[in-house]
């Protein structure tokens, strides 16, 4: 009888603990395209074409409110295209992320009642950025670099929102500037507020809730 007596108090504890868990936590997975462009390298932009893929949970935290915590896979860069413009200057700098977002998000339905903008959900937060890969591309050659010259992280602001397009399915559009820089200028200089290159960027995807 011990055993099946114990057995019976694991599967009620586990249903308790999985039930609770589904009440308050919740995470899927997104992903999509990045446009990119590095601030301080005198390229226009954003250029640079890449991806993002995460999985992402979050924990409700008032009405219509949540916090999101996500681990993510990013690329960024810049990307001069070779045109009359620009001399035909060919040139692709990228860079690879491990990302951890930690986001706001609200719902506006308890803001507003239009039904276009009580649909939207819109977040904003902080990440950190681990560099994981880098590489200068120009005319078709590779450029040494040293790598002690990047710095191996960074902080970054992020903002945007989702639409619903089913219960489970969201739409994102998403903007992101580091707040500190990748690496110094060529030239070495700084000013007061600007330490060196910095990354900008957006994004363009799909988020999928999966529970």
């Amino acid at each position: 009888m011990r055993p099946i007596s114990g057995f019976l108090i694991f599967c009620i504890f586990w249903f308790f603990v999985t039930t609770l868990c589904a009440q308050k936590f919740g995470g899927g997975f997104k992903g999509g395209m990045v446009a990119s462009e590095v601030s301080g390298d005198n390229l226009a932009g954003p250029n640079k074409l890449g991806f993002y893929a995460s999985a992402f949970t979050f924990l409700p935290i008032g009405q219509q409110a949540y916090i999101q915590g996500e681990v993510m896979y990013i690329q960024k860069g810049s990307r001069s295209v070779p045109n009359k413009h620009n001399n035909y200057y060919d040139y692709r700098f990228t860079l690879q992320y491990v990302e951890v977002p930690v986001l706001y998000v609200q719902d506006l339905s308890r803001f507003t009642s239009i039904s276009y903008l009580s649909n939207l959900v819109v977040h904003g937060g902080l990440s950190v950025s681990i560099l994981t890969q880098h590489e200068e591309n120009e005319g078709g050659y590779t450029l040494p670099s040293d790598p002690s010259s990047f710095n191996p992280a960074e902080l970054n602001l992020l903002l945007g929102f989702s639409y619903p397009i089913s219960e489970t399915l969201f739409f994102n559009l998403g903007y992101s500037n580091s707040v500190t820089p990748i690496r110094p200028h060529s030239s070495g200089e700084t000013t007061w507020n600007n330490y060196g290159q910095y990354n900008t960027l957006w994004t363009l995807g799909m988020s999928y809730v999966v529970w």
